[in-house]
């Protein structure tokens, strides 16, 4: 598995330790073994990028991979093993920026997989994923909502995250189906930054977060 292996190396040069060295290198095969990533990422190239994104975004917020033990981490809009492909993912990594085209011809895409749930899962963190899709499958704690609905996070505790990210919502062919208008979409980003600064505790992190970034 030659690919795993370069990517380990890649992703290893993050690294600030040989702790974090070690997480990463433990954290691919793990992946690999339970996920079927080698094969995926020959299949879609981006499977790959989407990893460097999430693991740097990560290695940003927390410093170290080794740190997120234990951390409750929450991911809204995980992502699925039923999410339908768009016809591109743009992906900002710290190895540089790209624009990954996604052929259609399976009608969803293993990017939008759950992968940053499965990433702290694997880095012992107690991982939350919200999604539409379907997540039966998955190890992590997970619950089906919909996130158009305002009070769609209401059921989940007030400041009862380490941290919290939102990445996957706002770009994705469901979403953006159902809210065409920047309008609609600006709404339902409002309500989701007041449910992320209810969730998050004090001294909280948020490691990503479009619905920010849409409301500038």
């Amino acid at each position: 598995m030659p690919e795993i292996n370069q990517l380990i190396t890649l992703l290893g040069s993050l690294a600030k330790d040989e702790a974090d060295r070690v997480a990463v290198a433990n954290l691919i095969t793990a992946l690999d073994d339970r996920y079927d990533l080698s094969a995926k990422i020959a299949r879609e190239r981006g499977v790959e990028e989407i990893l460097k994104q999430l693991i740097g975004r990560l290695e940003s917020a927390f410093g170290s991979l080794t740190g997120l033990k234990g951390k409750r981490v929450l991911d809204i809009a995980c992502g699925s093993n039923t999410s339908r492909a768009p016809s591109f993912v743009y992906i900002d990594t710290p190895f540089g920026e790209t624009r990954i085209p996604v052929p259609h011809t399976q009608g969803y895409t293993a990017q939008f997989e759950p992968w940053f749930c499965r990433i702290l899962l694997e880095l012992g963190a107690d991982p939350v994923g919200i999604d539409i899709g379907d997540l039966e499958a998955e190890s992590f704690e997970h619950y089906a909502v919909d996130l158009g609905l305002p009070s769609g996070l209401d059921f989940l505790p007030s400041h009862s995250f380490d941290a919290l990210q939102d990445s996957r919502l706002f770009g994705s062919p469901e979403f953006t189906a159902r809210f065409p208008d920047r309008d609609s979409r600006l709404k339902v980003a409002r309500a989701l930054r007041d449910q992320e600064k209810r969730l998050l505790k004090a001294d909280g992190v948020i490691v990503h977060s479009d619905a920010k970034a849409l409301r500038g």
